[in-house]
């Protein structure tokens, strides 16, 4: 027969371990399920955050409930200052004494009950077009193609202390020729594996298509690993695309969009 002590400690291990189990995942995930954000970018976005799930506002009365409240903002992805907004037309941004503030630049702004954690990031030009060049064959694109934008980012994504490298290379909008095609490639090459976010090949003009750029870094969820802003500007007038992507399984998912 087992004894009495040995039912005691196999208890203990039993509860130790599923207390540990708890610590580990369901802290975590209740904590998640409690976090609430609004998002705004630029005029033509705002996302709401809650209950782990993702709503694009755009109802005339969900957006004037967003006027007059307090918020984290960003200019050109580099924090700002804490500003009331009100929308119109556009976004104004007030001081506390509800002074009309100048801004100009691409517009992040959040109000969450938790740290969002927005990280500035560093691009400069795309040197090594290895990957790129790869691409541009596989889509039999020619090699010497002029590009609108060629751009790079270093930045430890999944925040191991190993950076990442992010590529942005597009021929939309060319100013001085029409390509026959128009293209736009974003990827990250992580361990030499290319995990492509945005791809798009199209005949015709460079102005019907969408020229695609970084726009933010942050971890929303709290995991370590950032979230990726990728927005697309159109030609004249046309409302901006905006994409949250999130990795998952091994790829890049778009979350949500403004479209």
């Amino acid at each position: 027969m087992i004894s009495k002590k040995l039912y005691i400690v196999l208890i203990v291990i039993i509860v130790v371990f599923f207390f540990v189990i708890f610590l580990s995942f369901g802290v975590g995930n209740i904590l998640q399920e409690n976090h609430k954000a609004t998002i705004i970018l630029g005029d033509s976005t705002v996302w709401k955050y809650q209950n782990k799930k993702w709503l694009n506002v755009t109802n005339t009365n969900s957006l004037q409930d967003l006027n007059w409240k307090k918020y984290e903002v960003f200019q050109n992805n580099q924090k700002f200052g804490d500003y009331y907004l009100w929308k119109d037309d556009t976004w104004y941004l007030f001081d506390k004494d509800k002074n009309a503030v100048n801004f100009e630049g691409n517009l992040l702004a959040y109000d969450a009950n938790y740290d969002l954690n927005v990280t500035s990031f560093m691009e400069d030009d795309a040197i090594n077009l290895e990957y790129v060049n790869s691409l541009l064959a596989d889509n039999n694109i020619p090699l010497d193609h002029e590009f609108s934008n060629a751009s790079h980012i270093a930045f430890d994504f999944d925040q191991d202390g190993v950076v990442e490298d992010f590529y942005l290379v597009t021929n939309a909008f060319t100013m001085d020729y029409e390509p026959d095609s128009t293209f736009s490639f974003v990827f990250m090459v992580k361990n030499d594996v290319i995990y492509m976010l945005y791809e798009s090949v199209l005949n015709g003009g460079s102005l019907n298509s969408c020229k695609p750029f970084f726009n933010s870094f942050l971890d929303i969820n709290q995991d370590h690993v950032y979230e990726l802003i990728l927005s697309c500007g159109r030609y004249s007038v046309a409302e901006q695309i905006d994409m949250l992507y999130q990795f998952q399984d091994g790829a890049f998912k778009i979350v949500i969009s403004n479209q």
